[in-house]
Formats: structure tokens, C-alpha cells, sequence
């Protein structure tokens, strides 16, 4: 089949002015068809005569913009230089395939500006997660970063894969110089900046006469034409326009007139923050740099590192060094066992010696908070009193179980009197990840659990590498991730009753297909006591059944539970009852009396609120306000903590029945309809989640 002849243009150049060039000086010629498309090439101009270059199309171009510029640019940014070039008119190619146009003479001047444009930038350094542990198989990339007035654009201009221990290296040409003003607003993405828009809202909240009209999302000097107004009409007419229609020229006299205007900072100045400092970025001949970085741990893509226009790297040098630090959804290479015994370490991400009755546990605590989360910091008895509910993880340190095919959980609620399984159903799935290089190839493996017996048993990771693959590090490239690396036991709570439960661990050495022996115990690192721990799980039934009608649960608003139960039983203003939506006048004076119950048959009561709401975002704290007492039950306390300090026993506080005093003038200030909402919070980690509430409302109508 005949092939069409390809449309050529041939653009000769001149550059006999030049003088001192070398042998392998280039120029690099650039055109950019109607639609969109370029061609290129690079052009040796080292020589005593004139050059040639030649560009070719597949079809007709139409018409033609072409640009020179330095050999080691990219075709888009001599395309959007202000630097030498031509067009030419899509007539000229009515008739011929081939066009030659008159020579482009390069002069001096342009020759010295190009050679400054480009340098070559080096960053090399590595990803880390808090701890130091190298983040392995992450896309880091570097973006440049600019910013005018309250707004951000970032230019991505690198990205690469890090290595196994968190090493990268990235090398990009920058160049300066090249793009006019209009580039920076027409081209660039922008985006209105929380940081900027803060640091600059602190600064004129100090000066209630200086205020700006609402932002909005991309830069504009719109949010400037109030301020403006006052100094020059014309002006504020002209912050109206976009942007990118006006020319740097108008930008500097629109900032005279603001700094007549606006309050000094030299907070904002250094900042380099605009109109604060003038701004021009098409001069600037060095990069400002910030990271992002995405990995992906097995459960798809995920930001691990994302910094903001304060953690820039401002001018940066031909060469950088840098360390990064990823935030907690990183998932880093697992820190090698230090010694081969196992340790229940944590348990919902707390260390077990947190956990009163565990080793390590903070000394003196009553035998009675055994198995409860009794402190955030080492040592230092917090009272919290927090059991467990829900999925309740309890990760080993980082033990690779030699010797142990699979293991599984028993666990006593007497006191390690009597030993069982765990119930079925209680030992729940999970998967742990690992990435194998070079790549990163990106898998998991799913570690269900075996039926074996009454038992519900889990595979080693040792006992799978031993089974699986063949090529795990450090013979390998396959590396375990972070991620459920050191997760023993997703227990789900559910399936056990509500108390102190001991757990311990033991193994089952695999003989056979579908054959095991066991159960027998795996010590721990003293090499006497058998792996255990002591944990107390506190679950609720969401139900109505059971449940005080008059609660009226289900609605939204009120959970059918008693775990914690809340209930507004009587509103009295000077003793008379104010029944739901009623609207009464009440007497200069006169006293509010709210009757209301908070409790939880557990005894695991956290704290309750209560609050009144009026008009636009208006609240009253009522219990910081009134006079609490509690009829039933006790103490007079609203939180946990103030009810240890009134009396109560740890762990219990099971709430009851209280009344609150308080002067009507202060819990409804101005006549208005009024919600009264109480709230009430369990000490309960759930899911390793402090979030197990109930609340109540009740609305009335005040005439103050």
C-alpha cells in the first residue's frame, strides 16, 4: 500500500553573531500544529555556517507556532517562552508539502538567556515512618510549589518508587525564565489555601475596619475590591477582571494601593505573602519544593505523605538531601525479632502494660480494675477504668514463632481456673500484605482460621514462608509489610459474655494434611509462664425490646439501649411542670429545675452533658452553670473522674437519677424555643473506639 508523503518544514537558522560556541552546542526548534500536536527536533549550531532544521507532520499541520529554545527544555516550555520564533499562516500549505522560511538569526542575547534557563536538580533520601523504619514501594513525588495572596498551585516535576528501606533518588531539569505572566493563571492549576487563608485571616482579625469580600476558589483580586473602592474606583474595577487578562504592570499598581490600606505584618512579609511582597515568579530561577507521596499496603493506594505550603523548601540547590516522614497510614518493613519468644504487646493499640493486671502494668491497682485500660503513659495511673468491646486486636511483639505451625486462644472467666476455646466465630479473619521487588508487586494473603477440634487455629507467618512463595527476604525480595504484620487476634468480643476474661495462647504442630497434634502451651520470653493476658469486655444489645417506651427510641435521636440509657423526665419552672413544647412566661427570678437519668447497668458510665440550644448556634452549659444532685444512684458527679473524687468504688459508676438547679435567666437568656439535650458517653473502647453514646431532647418555648 503507498504511503502519503509527510508535510515538512524546514526552518533555517542563523547564528554567525555567536561567538565562543563549542562543537556540540545545540538549539532545540519546536512547533505546534493546529491541533494540538508538536514536532521537534535538536539542531548542532556549534559550526562557522548557517543550520538547518527539519520537522515533519503526517498530515496537513494548518497553522504552525514555532519557538527555539535551549536543546535540554521541554517542548511546552519553549512553546510558552516569550523567546524567538515565528508563524507560520496555514495558506502557505494550500499548494506544497514542503515549506522552507526564512532564516531565525540568533543573537547574543538570547543565546545567554537560554543558557541560564536550564540546571539539572538531584534529590536523594528516604521515606520513613515516625519510628525511623524505612516506607518501601511508595510513589514519592516533588512538586513545585507557588503561591499568590491566599492561593497554592502545585507543578508536579518528579516522582519515582522508593526502595525496600525507604531510599529514592530523582534527577529533573527546572527551568527559569520561560513562562510569561499569563502562563501563571492561565496554564498552572490553583487552589484557595487553608494555611494562607488562615495565617492571613489571624493577622486582619486584629483590624475589624480592614475586611475583604469572600474568596473564592481561584485567585482573584475580587476579594480586594472593597479595600480598593476606597483608593481608586478605576482599579477596583479593574480586580473584577480575571487574572489572567491582566499584566504585571496593573498587579503592581493595584499592590500600591493596597499596602496604603492594608495593616503592616511583618509576619506576612516574611512569608513573602502578596501585597504584602511583591510577586514574581517568572523570575525566579529556583525551585520551591514539597513532597506528596501514595502507597499502597494491599488495600489500594493511599497518601502517605503530603506536605503543605509551610513545609516548603524554598530556593533549593542543584542538590538536596532530604528525610520524610510518612504519617500512621504508612506501612514500613516490620523491625526484626530481637528474640524468638512471644509477647501479647498491645492490645487496640495500646501497650498491654497499660492494661492493669498484665505485665508491666502500673503497681498498686485494685484487683478489681484487672483486665481495664488504666493509663495512656507509662507508669501514671490515669483512672480511666476502660474495658473493651466490639473487634479487639491484640498484637505480639515481633516474635516469628519458630518452631509454631499454628497457634490458637483459650481463655477463663473464673480466674484461670477452668480453661476453653475461644467460642467459635470469636477468632475472625484477616489478611497481612507484603510487597516483592523490584516492582513493587503488591499482594496479601488471607489467614483464616482452621477449625481444628473445638479449637479455631492460625497459621504462623513462619510456617507460610516455609509453605509458600520461597523467595522472602532475606534470601528474598518478598518483604511482609507492616500492616496486621504483628496482628495475633482480631478477637470479636461479641461472641464472649460480658466480664474479665484471661486469655493465653497455645499451638498445634501441623503432622499431615488436615492433621495436627495439640493443644499444647507456648511459654513466653521468661520461658515458665504460658503467653497470656487479661482483658474485661463490656458489649450492648441495640434493641428495643425491653426498652421504656416513653424513651421513644428508634427516632434518631435516642438509641434503644440501656448502655447508656438517658431519658429528660421533668423540666419545673418554680416547681410548676413544663410539659414538652409548651410555651410559658416565666417570673424575674424564678428557678429551673431539670429532673434526668443517666445510667448503665454495667457500671462503665464515662460522663453526661447537658445543654440548651437556642437561636442561631447559641448554646448554655448547663451543668457548668446550675447546681447538680443526684436523687438515686450517685454521686454528684458528671464525669467519671468526679465521681471516684465524690466517692465511687473503681471501676463502677453506673450513673442514676439527677436534678439540676439553675436560674432561668441563665439557662434560657432570651426568649426563644429552646431543645434541651442530654448526652452521656460510656468508658467503653468499642471497635478501639471511645464512641459509646445515647442521648435525649426535649424543645420548649421560653418567654423571658
Amino acid at each position: 500500500m503507498a504511503t502519503r508523503d509527510p508535510f515538512v518544514l524546514k526552518v533555517p537558522l542563523d547564528h554567525r553573531d555567536l561567538t565562543g560556541l563549542a562543537r556540540d552546542d545545540k538549539v532545540k526548534v519546536v512547533a505546534r500544529a493546529a491541533d494540538g500536536s508538536t514536532s521537534s527536533t535538536t539542531v548542532t549550531v556549534g559550526g562557522r555556517e548557517a543550520s538547518e532544521a527539519e520537522l515533519t507532520f503526517r498530515t496537513n499541520p494548518g497553522r504552525l507556532k514555532v519557538a527555539l529554545g535551549p536543546a535540554d527544555a521541554d517542548d511546552h516550555q519553549i512553546l510558552d517562552a516569550e523567546t524567538l520564533g515565528i508563524s507560520v499562516p496555514a495558506r502557505m500549505w494550500e499548494d506544497l508539502k514542503k515549506i522552507t522560511v526564512a532564516p531565525i538569526k540568533i543573537g547574543p542575547f538570547h543565546w545567554g538567556w537560554w543558557k541560564r534557563w536550564c540546571r539539572t536538580i538531584t534529590i536523594k533520601g528516604r521515606l520513613v515512618c515516625p519510628d525511623g523504619r524505612g516506607v518501601p514501594g511508595a510513589r514519592i513525588c516533588v512538586d513545585d510549589i507557588d503561591r499568590w495572596f491566599i492561593w497554592t498551585s502545585r507543578d508536579e516535576v518528579a516522582c519515582t518508587v522508593t526502595e525496600p528501606d525507604g531510599s529514592f533518588s530523582m534527577t529533573f531539569r527546572w527551568c527559569c525564565g520561560l513562562y510569561p505572566w499569563w502562563w501563571w493563571f492561565r496554564v498552572r492549576p490553583w487552589a484557595l489555601d487553608d494555611i494562607l487563608a488562615n495565617q492571613v485571616g489571624r493577622v486582619l482579625d486584629q483590624f475589624p475596619d480592614v475586611r475583604l469580600d469572600v474568596p473564592t476558589t481561584q485567585p482573584s483580586l475580587g476579594t480586594f475590591a472593597r479595600l480598593l473602592e476606597r483608593q481608586d474606583r478605576e482599579l477596583a474595577a479593574i480586580a473584577r477582571q480575571p487574572l489572567s487578562e491582566l499584566d504585571p504592570g496593573t498587579l503592581d499598581k493595584v499592590r500600591d494601593q493596597l499596602v496604603k490600606v492594608l495593616p503592616a505584618s511583618p509576619e506576612l512579609e516574611r512569608l513573602a505573602i502578596w501585597p504584602w511582597l511583591p510577586w514574581s515568579p517568572w523570575r525566579d530561577c529556583r525551585p520551591d519544593l514539597v513532597f506528596r507521596a501514595v502507597q499502597d499496603c494491599g488495600r489500594g493506594p493511599v497518601t502517605v505523605l503530603y506536605e503543605t505550603v509551610n513545609q516548603t523548601r524554598w530556593d533549593v540547590p542543584d542538590e538536596l538531601e532530604v528525610t520524610l516522614v510518612a504519617n500512621s497510614e504508612a506501612c514500613c518493613l516490620p523491625v526484626p525479632p530481637e528474640e524468638d519468644c512471644l509477647i501479647l504487646d498491645s492490645v487496640c493499640g495500646h501497650g498491654m502494660h497499660h492494661v492493669a493486671g498484665n505485665a508491666g502494668a502500673p503497681a498498686g491497682t485494685p484487683s478489681d480494675v484487672e483486665g481495664y485500660l488504666v493509663t495512656y503513659t507509662d507508669g501514671v495511673d490515669q483512672k480511666l477504668d476502660i474495658p473493651f468491646g466490639g473487634s479487639v486486636p491484640i498484637r505480639q511483639n515481633p516474635s516469628d514463632l519458630v518452631g509454631i505451625d499454628y497457634y490458637a486462644f483459650e481463655h477463663s472467666t473464673d480466674g484461670g481456673l477452668t480453661w476453653l476455646p475461644l467460642p467459635f466465630g470469636a477468632a475472625a479473619s484477616f489478611s497481612r500484605y507484603w510487597q516483592l521487588f523490584p516492582g513493587p508487586i503488591v499482594g496479601s494473603e488471607p489467614f483464616t482460621p482452621v477449625t481444628v477440634g473445638a479449637y479455631q487455629v492460625y497459621e504462623t507467618r513462619r510456617h507460610f514462608e516455609d509453605t509458600h512463595y520461597g523467595d522472602w527476604s532475606p534470601g528474598g525480595s518478598r518483604y511482609w509489610m507492616s500492616t496486621n504484620y504483628d496482628l495475633l487476634l482480631p478477637l470479636d468480643s461479641t461472641k464472649l459474655a460480658d466480664g474479665r476474661h484471661h486469655l493465653r495462647v497455645v499451638q498445634f504442630t501441623k503432622t499431615g494434611p488436615e492433621e495436627f497434634t495439640g493443644p499444647e502451651p507456648v511459654l513466653g520470653c521468661d520461658k515458665e509462664t504460658q503467653a497470656n493476658c487479661v482483658l474485661v469486655i463490656d458489649n450492648r444489645a441495640i434493641t428495643a425490646l425491653g426498652h421504656d417506651p416513653s424513651h421513644n427510641c428508634g427516632g434518631g435521636v435516642h438509641l434503644c439501649t440501656v448502655e447508656p440509657d438517658t431519658a429528660i423526665g421533668a423540666v419545673l419552672l418554680d416547681g410548676v411542670e413544663v410539659a414538652p413544647c409548651d410555651t410559658i412566661k416565666p417570673e424575674r427570678g424564678s428557678m429551673t429545675e431539670i429532673e434526668f437519668e443517666v445510667t448503665d447497668p454495667d457500671g462503665h458510665l464515662g460522663w453526661f452533658t447537658l445543654t440548651s440550644h437556642y437561636g442561631t448556634s447559641g448554646l448554655v452549659d448547663l451543668l457548668a452553670l446550675g447546681t447538680l444532685t443526684c436523687i438515686s444512684g450517685g454521686p454528684d458527679a458528671s464525669s467519671y473522674a468526679d465521681a471516684l473524687a465524690g466517692g465511687a468504688t473503681r471501676p463502677v459508676w453506673g450513673g442514676g437519677t439527677f436534678r439540676l438547679r439553675i436560674p432561668t435567666r441563665v439557662a434560657f437568656p432570651v426568649p426563644c424555643c429552646y431543645l434541651l439535650r442530654l448526652e452521656a458517653g460510656k468508658r467503653t473502647l468499642e471497635n478501639c473506639t471511645q464512641w459509646v453514646r445515647n442521648a435525649s431532647e426535649v424543645t420548649l418555648g421560653i418567654g423571658v
